[in-house]
């Protein structure tokens, strides 16, 4: 099972595509953002960024995880 808080972190760093910023959102600093991602990255087991300078892409296994997360987020909604 996927950690919670850290797909919750990589869903919010994806729609706001900069650490800083995800950092703020959720309340964090841009280094446990960052942390959060590795974490993510060793559960899974692959990268799930591209990084091109200070922008990144999501990567195939990147943009899975990310879906499963958008969809997590509507069933605890749902739940609610």
């Amino acid at each position: 099972m996927l950690n919670s808080r850290w797909l919750e972190s990589f869903v919010v760093l994806c729609e706001t595509g900069h650490f800083t910023m995800a950092a703020a959102r959720l309340n964090m600093t841009q280094p446990g953002v960052s942390q959060h991602l590795q974490k993510l990255e060793a559960q899974v087991g692959q990268s799930l960024i591209s990084r091109q300078g200070k922008s990144f892409t999501p990567t195939p296994a990147g943009e899975a995880v990310l879906a499963v997360g958008r969809a997590r987020r509507v069933e605890e909604r749902m739940l609610q």
